[in-house]
């Protein structure tokens, strides 16, 4: 028998307990959303009715057609507003859902944005994504209800937005606004700026990998060197056991008698599960994604939470007699008592439910499809350290799921990928384009696909910072932050500064 949605969800709940990052930034397996769910019931409380509003915006802002209108969900805090002030927009996404704490706290993509506004006197605002949390226009998540998303209808969604708040609060004509995003908010936050550069004065972009492709190779090649990095606490050491343990994990699954070894070490869920390659192949990977450093807190309390203690318990003979059994007992730490879910069959009812309710799956899935890819393969030659003999991690398998779930051929994802670049420029953003910092962390994988250099031409700054794993600057300042965060949040504040002092056509020196 499959697995059960609730028993995925009862997974991606502990999954999300032990690595709690990976819950604030986009899913590495896109169609097992290793996060919470998309939508969380509204706070009624009075100080939420006061944060929280509701605009109309048109259902298809791209087609000459006459102007369908929903509800979308956004939130404003002018506590600190002062007159002739600039605006700070947090650019919702593909999850979690927003609350109202997003304009007190900044929760965990805006939390530097909203210390920032307090001392310039910022309107605080954040936009939901259509399609996620509340904002959702369609009465279901079917095919046909889902070609009203993409990031250029989300931009527009921006564009309707900045006339609304503008014309509400009556804003000076020049008032100067800037986006603020990490992830997939920070390539919406980038494209504010160079595809809407009368309206956003200036960006920052955190962890954005602005550039599409579809065999993302690079995510987990910049893995491999993360469990190599000893300022991180791995080694050349531990990366050798993790290799060693995912090879020996691949050539079990290869015969028979290895499948029902492994079924019993790892607890899989079902029985002769692994005697199905499509089941070997989620199987694989889900074993592999305890060891994803883009949610990397040094700081972190469970038992193999970070790279450092992970590497740990690989290096550990109490961890088990062979790499193999302590990759076991890894998962086992990660996931809890509960079976290790490995079902082909159940992903493919996750992608193709259609409601609401049960469709979530469907919702980041199908920009991939349509969009950007972003699939982290395991290959042959490549630099990944999990199982890529035998090869099932391929980019055949997510373009099957994009054609079980939306009829999307594998060519019609590679166009769209391509159409994607094209219109926003991938990693060279637009000649229009100014005024766009762009922040990435050394661990995390997805800075792969980022802007990493800086362009003085075009005055788009750019740095990485050490020993970073996924937009972790943006989250709410503790005092165990290291000191090259504390350092990445007091540059990011200077340009912010700096940005605010140039006006159009006039840029401060240095």
């Amino acid at each position: 028998m499959g697995v059960s949605s609730e028993r995925q969800w009862y997974l991606q709940g502990v999954l999300c307990m032990a690595l709690p990052l990976m819950c604030a930034a986009l899913p590495p397996h896109p169609f097992r959303t290793v996060r919470q769910q998309q939508s969380v019931p509204m706070v009624d409380t009075p100080a939420a009715r006061h944060l929280t509003h509701w605009l109309d915006q048109c259902l298809d802002h791209l087609a000459d057609t006459p102007c369908v209108t929903w509800k979308q969900r956004y939130f404003v805090n002018a506590s600190f507003y002062e007159p002739g002030g600039p605006v700070f927009l947090c650019v919702g996404g593909e999850g979690p859902a927003l609350s109202p704490q997003v304009v007190v706290t900044g929760e965990l993509h805006c939390a530097l944005m909203v210390k920032l506004a307090q001392e310039h006197g910022a309107l605080i605002l954040a936009l939901e994504h259509r399609y996620y949390g509340e904002s959702i226009p369609t009465a279901d998540l079917s095919t046909e209800s889902l070609k009203f998303l993409s990031s250029r209808q989300a931009l527009a969604d921006i564009s309707t937005f900045h006339s609304v708040i503008s014309k509400r609060h009556k804003l000076p004509a020049d008032t100067k606004w800037i986006s603020f995003g990490g992830s997939y908010p920070g390539m919406l936050a980038a494209w504010c700026r160079s595809k809407l550069p009368h309206l956003f004065h200036a960006a920052i972009s955190s962890s954005a990998p602005v550039v599409a492709i579809a065999n993302m190779q690079g995510y987990n090649d910049a893995t491999a060197s993360d469990f190599a990095d000893s300022s991180v606490g791995g080694s050349a050491e531990c990366l050798s056991t993790l290799e060693e343990a995912f090879a020996d994990l691949g050539a079990q699954i290869q015969t028979a008698p290895g499948r029902r070894a492994v079924e019993k070490m790892f607890k899989v869920c079902g029985n002769l599960t692994l005697e199905d390659e499509k089941n070997r192949g989620v199987f694989t990977q889900t074993a592999s994604d305890v060891f994803i450093p883009q949610g990397n807190d040094p700081a972190c309390g469970g038992q193999v939470c970070n790279v450092a203690k992970q590497c740990g318990a690989l290096l550990d003979p109490a961890t088990g007699p062979s790499p193999l059994a302590r990759l076991a007992a890894i998962n086992a730490l990660a996931f809890g008592p509960s079976c290790l879910p490995s079902s082909y069959a159940a992903q493919v009812r996750g992608l193709t439910n259609t409601t609401k309710v049960g469709g979530t799956d469907r919702v980041w899935f199908w920009q991939t499809c349509t969009e950007f890819a972003f699939y982290q393969t395991c290959d042959p030659g490549s630099r990944c350290p999990f199982t890529s003999t035998p090869h099932l991690n391929t980019l055949q398998s997510y373009f099957d799921m994009c054609e079980l779930a939306y009829g999307i051929s594998g060519a019609q994802v590679e166009a769209a990928v391509a159409a994607s670049n094209a219109y926003y420029g991938g990693a060279n953003p637009l000649p229009a384009a100014t005024r766009i910092l762009f922040v990435n962390g050394q661990v995390d994988p997805w800075h792969a696909q980022s802007v990493l250099k800086p362009n003085t031409q075009q005055e788009l700054p750019a740095f990485m910072v050490p020993g970073a794993s996924h937009h972790f600057w943006t989250h709410p300042a503790k005092p165990s932050d290291a000191p090259e965060i504390v350092a990445a949040r007091v540059k990011i504040a200077e340009w912010v500064q700096r940005f605010l002092l140039e006006t159009d056509g006039a840029a401060v020196v240095a």
